[in-house]
């Protein structure tokens, strides 16, 4: 079964793309510009993009999944079918003022690719919200130094396919913006303490690196002198 076609068969049986403690964060670093063009990378079956059009932004989805597309112009998202492995972004230049990609790079085989054609994309005053997992915090390497488990196995055994093609550190998600002509200016980790219930937003990179679930930079292009964001 090819990647489509189980993204296919996943949205056929109900799969939803919700709104969480994530993308609340990403919310808030949106620019304060009514109708801005917002481009949503990986955008399912368009729920987050329903959220955004509410907030006023002009928002076009893109992803691989044909169920997904169908089902967001069935609820008036604009979006269109794409493999940003293999496609690209069909779109001109500078086309978007900001790019959303909640929880999708580390889904692709070529983020670096990905991210220059999203550079591409975004006018130069523009900006890039980003959220991706911290594959290497503490509590997964006591989990696997413990357990002798991959950070795929669980998911190896429950949907028999590997999700994740890139593992992200800070490290590698700051090299891989930089290479495609990103800085990051905006900075916050969630941080979720497993077994427990405790969870909270933290903007500490040292602290992130080591105990947060999750990264969300907010990048604009390495050369903007006069972001929107």
């Amino acid at each position: 079964m090819t990647p489509e076609e189980r993204e296919n068969l996943r949205y056929s049986r109900g799969a939803q793309n919700p709104v969480e403690v994530e993308e609340q964060i990403m919310f808030s670093l949106l620019p304060d510009g009514k109708q801005m063009r917002l481009l949503d990378v990986g955008c399912g079956i368009g729920n987050i993009s329903l959220e955004l059009k509410k907030r006023g932004y002009q928002v076009t989805g893109v992803d691989f999944s044909e169920v997904a597309i169908r089902q967001c112009l069935l609820r008036a998202v604009n979006a269109i079918l794409s493999d940003m492995d293999h496609d690209g972004l069909k779109f001109p230049d500078k086309s978007f003022d900001i790019v959303w990609a909640g929880d999708v790079i580390e889904h692709v085989f070529d983020p670096i690719s990905v991210f220059k054609e999203i550079s591409r994309v975004i006018n130069d005053n523009g900006c890039l919200l980003l959220s991706v997992p911290n594959d290497f915090n503490l509590f997964r390497q006591f989990h696997i130094l413990f357990t002798g488990k991959s950070i795929q196995s669980n998911v190896y055994r429950t949907a028999k396919q590997c999700k994740h093609h890139t593992f992200f550190s800070w490290e590698l998600l700051e090299y891989m913006l930089t290479e495609s002509e990103f800085s990051i200016n905006r900075y916050f980790s969630f941080l979720y303490i497993p077994r427990t219930k405790y969870q909270t937003i933290i903007n500490s990179k040292m602290i992130g690196r080591l105990f947060g679930r999750t990264f969300i930079v907010r990048a604009t292009h390495s050369t903007s002198n006069l972001p929107l964001c």
